[in-house]
């Protein structure tokens, strides 16, 4: 485990100002007593301290193992790929029970307001399930268009009508509706130019749902 070092550095020593007690090591004592005045006193505690092994490898291993896990992410254009929606992969009928779970969820926020202020929590909710309707736009070539909303964005919805169309509906300049249980709301998308995710934070300025 130890030894002297080699003639060649022992005849240099004193030029790169090598502690003499290093090169004069010749005997386990010596170690010893030089391994004392490095190792730390709280480490000698440990009865098993001189017969453990740690191996660099292992930790080189796993700081790059490490490295490796981080990098392993989603690119730009892999993420924009996850809101790529396939016409062909959709079908009306499908979302049926979603909209109703959609209705019961509703049905939950509607419960929950009892004061002015909680009326804030009609402008949050989600959209997704939810079967709107064009009710007015500047565009009137999409007037009357309805169908569930398949995605929201900040600017848009996507609608997948009952002939399994999927449709992008610009909410500036739109107005949609939507009704449930026998009451028709009215929405105008100008005031709700946000993806789900942020007004579920933001606080509202205008009145965004409205009963017709």
């Amino acid at each position: 485990m130890y030894k002297q070092l080699p003639k060649a550095i022992q005849d240099v020593g004193h030029l790169i100002n090598l502690d003499q007690s290093i090169i004069e090591i010749n005997d386990e004592k010596r170690v010893m007593n030089l391994v004392n005045e490095i190792i730390p006193r709280k480490d000698f505690d440990d009865e098993n301290f001189r017969y453990k092994i740690y191996s660099l490898y292992e930790t080189i291993e796993r700081e790059k193992s490490r490295r490796q896990s981080k990098r392993k992410c989603l690119n730009s254009k892999q993420r924009k790929a996850l809101f790529d929606l396939k016409k062909e992969k959709f079908k009306f009928s499908d979302f049926d029970p979603i909209n109703s779970l959609w209705h019961s969820y509703f049905d939950s926020v509607l419960n929950e307001i009892k004061t002015k202020e909680d009326q804030l929590k009609l402008a949050r909710i989600d959209f997704h399930g939810c079967y709107l309707m064009v009710y007015s736009s500047k565009n009137v070539s999409i007037v009357g268009l309805k169908g569930y909303v398949l995605q929201e964005s900040k600017s848009t919805f996507r609608l997948l009508t009952e002939q399994d169309r999927l449709l992008t509906i610009p909410k500036t300049g739109t107005v949609f509706v939507f009704e449930h249980q026998d009451k028709v709301y009215k929405l105008n998308g100008y005031n709700i130019k946000m993806s789900s995710f942020n007004r579920s934070k933001a606080k509202p300025k205008l009145n965004l749902i409205s009963n017709l």
